[in-house]
């Protein structure tokens, strides 16, 4: 919630948290009928290629090796979003350009804004303006993305055009017991504590699909609300370790698909249960090679007999 607002704007009234037309809590005024209804941001933002080569900046604002995309408010004089991201591109670097595509749109909740991203081919000499301190020139196919709005968007383009991305470097989330990055969209892990589902939402994945009874020892009490304080998507789908079916990989299948590109976090207790389904899922669905696939649930884990049997099974029914 936007804390630019501490009075009311018409009648200088003090104002308070409360519920507009049973909806969420919003920032009223109590004298009057104003609302500050606290809206996203419209920001738009340029993957700017450049002689070939994608440009990064730094902002003065930000620590040194920080460099982002080139970004800026959409305003109200801009006769559309493709209009001002040309203008941006022309403030920040000096370059003219023009829109090669659409990128998409990405929520960026830490800012409240949503982010409008696209693809901008920029010739010129690039002058820095005066909110950026240095830039640079990375191959298409070296850039890392990062785990927030505008690196999304980058790791979108990135795959639209055949490339593959490498995995989030997220420190936080290497504390989470177990953590593997399958791929670009995918993690798997065994129980994150209440503080580590931040780092789930900080580390890019939109979406937690837990494998782990509530009854379990290991369980996290509400964790369906703490998923949800995120906004993150949440699927519960509870694995007996002792008796995995094939119904729940099915169902695991299809939690899978219906998620479409969406970055999924997926956990047990200690990713073993998650090791051998996304095992499965992988070679059964995704027709990743069994010795790639099988790498990483080894790393995990050597299957017990019970765990050994249903893989068997599954693998031989196809």
């Amino acid at each position: 919630m936007s804390q630019a607002y501490k009075f009311c704007p018409k009648c200088a009234s003090p104002l308070a948290m409360g519920a507009v037309d049973a909806g969420p809590q919003r920032l009223r005024c109590g004298n009057c009928d104003f609302v500050h209804w606290d809206n996203p941001v419209p920001v738009v933002a340029a993957i700017v290629e450049h002689q070939g080569e994608i440009i990064l900046a730094r902002n003065a604002l930000w620590p040194p090796k920080m460099f982002a995309l080139i970004t800026g408010f959409l305003e109200k004089d801009d006769p559309d979003p493709a209009s001002g991201v040309l203008r941006e591109v022309e403030e920040e670097l000096g370059l003219k350009g023009r829109v090669e595509g659409f990128v998409g749109h990405y929520p960026f909740p830490r800012m409240n804004q949503l982010i409008i991203a696209y693809h901008v081919i920029a010739e010129g000499e690039i002058v820095l303006g005066e909110e950026l301190v240095e830039y640079r020139r990375v191959p298409p196919a070296q850039l890392r993305p990062w785990p927030a709005a505008t690196g999304l968007a980058l790791r979108d383009w990135m795959l639209a055009r055949g490339l593959q991305p490498q995995p989030y470097e997220f420190e936080p989330l290497k504390a989470i017991r177990d953590y593997r990055a399958i791929d670009s969209r995918l993690g798997t892990a065994g129980q994150p504590t209440a503080e580590q589902i931040r780092a789930v939402r900080m580390g890019g994945y939109q979406t937690v699909i837990n494998l782990l009874p509530a009854d379990s020892q290991h369980a996290l009490a509400d964790e369906a609300a703490l998923v949800a304080a995120e906004q993150l998507r949440y699927h519960y789908l509870p694995i007996a370790w002792e008796a995995p079916t094939a119904q729940d990989f099915e169902r695991f299948c299809a939690l899978m698909e219906a998620e479409g590109e969406r970055r999924v976090f997926v956990h047990c207790a200690a990713n073993k249960r998650v090791s051998a389904f996304v095992f499965l899922w992988r070679v059964l669905k995704k027709g990743v090679p069994r010795e790639v696939a099988e790498r990483e649930l080894l790393a995990v884990w050597q299957p017990d007999a019970v765990w050994q049997r249903f893989i068997d099974e599954r693998l031989a029914a196809g």
